[in-house]
């Protein structure tokens, strides 16, 4: 009995497994994002119910909570390629992320404390991302190195490609930031949320689970 539940324990926190969560962390990511913009353009009204608001921010949140787990299985899945480069990308990513989650739970505050007020808008701006940093410029670092990674394995090249669409769409965002062109950012984030981003994930996602 003793020796059936290690065998249990152990396959259940095999790395293996976690690959196989890190896929379906991808595929619930895609659809967060989805629900994500969904909520932004009804319910949130483009960001004139400040209710609405917060729960997009809230599912943005979740997309970068999901992106933690999907993020360390494409560690293990590529590490074999390039170790160095490979962890230098996880930690980018990481961090991307876990600033990514504190700026959107930094908004949500911000839009419960305007809701207290009595206010109509709330500003967009964090000081926990200043220009996008994390959200555009980091998560592109860990696009384009994850990707020249992928590249090297027997991974669908249609779906390397479409990583390196998301590559040029953050850092066109980040740009539009640095620039002051909100049009810019308001369209690379529809990109990557609603489109190359979400598709990017599911399909990822799978891969991941069945690399597993």
């Amino acid at each position: 009995m003793r020796r059936w539940y290690e065998r249990v324990s152990s396959r259940a926190v095999s790395d293996r497994s976690f690959v196989r969560f890190g896929g379906l962390a991808g595929i619930l990511l895609a659809i967060s994002s989805w629900a994500a913009v969904a909520v932004y353009y009804t319910v949130a009204q483009q960001g004139q119910d400040l209710v609405g608001v917060e729960t997009f921010r809230l599912l943005y949140a979740l997309v970068a909570f999901w992106s933690l787990f999907a993020i360390v299985a494409v560690y293990w899945v590529v590490r074999s390629q390039a170790e160095a480069w490979s962890l230098f990308a996880t930690l980018v990513g990481a961090i991307a992320a876990v600033g990514t989650i504190t700026a959107s739970l930094y908004q949500v505050s911000a839009t419960r404390a305007a809701l207290l007020a009595n206010q109509t808008t709330v500003s967009p701006a964090s000081p926990t991302d200043p220009l996008f940093v994390q959200t555009f410029a980091l998560t592109g670092v860990w696009f384009l190195i994850a990707n020249l990674l992928l590249w090297r394995m027997r991974v669908p090249r249609l779906l390397v490609l479409l990583g390196f669409v998301a590559v040029a769409d953050l850092f066109i965002g980040f740009l539009g930031a640095l620039s002051a062109k909100d049009t810019i950012v308001m369209l690379a984030a529809v990109v990557a949320g609603a489109v190359g981003g979400p598709l990017y994930w599911l399909w990822l996602g799978t891969v991941l689970r069945r690399l597993a």
